[in-house]
């Protein structure tokens, strides 16, 4: 059974658990031509879980909200975020969050250790040393960036 999505509006719901419903990702993603695979409800929980752990700017405009949005004191651009405003950055973030773990790559999998060298039958493929065996998605932090505070975010994903 999947879970049930209570998207946050800005008023600081006490049961919100995502910022993007089920219909606004299966839209971003055909927007982008990338047909969802997994359960969209799924896909955004496991997007939260990573968003919930950034660093923000600002601060929680109220102590009884579920998430970390809304916020107050952010300046985006040089512009204030009014205090009900659920950022389109981060909407968009949740969105390729999803998708990339929809993809494959979970940002929050644990890391494995690196390998050196690996043989698949005559082919043998060495890394250079200190590199890891994982996917960083770009367009995460492309959307998060505006929004945290400085070296906030290091979205590494793994595939497996």
């Amino acid at each position: 059974m999947s879970a049930t999505i209570v998207v946050e509006d800005g008023t600081g719901k006490t049961d919100s658990n995502s910022y993007v419903s089920a219909a606004d990702l299966a839209t971003y993603g055909t927007d982008r031509g990338v047909t969802i695979s997994g359960t969209a409800e799924d896909l955004l929980i496991k997007a939260m879980d990573y968003l919930e752990d950034q660093r923000f700017k600002g601060n929680i405009a109220s102590d009884t909200q579920a998430l970390q949005w809304p916020r107050n004191y952010v300046v985006i651009d040089g512009y204030y975020v009014e205090s009900t405003e659920i950022p389109q950055l981060l909407i968009d973030a949740e969105c390729e969050i999803a998708l990339a773990i929809d993809a494959g790559n979970d940002p929050l999998q644990d890391i494995g250790r690196t390998k050196s060298k690996t043989t698949v039958g005559p082919i043998t493929v060495e890394y250079e040393k200190g590199t890891r065996d994982f996917t960083k998605v770009q367009r995460i932090d492309s959307k998060l960036r505006k929004l945290l505070i400085a070296g906030g975010s290091h979205a590494v994903v793994i595939r497996a």
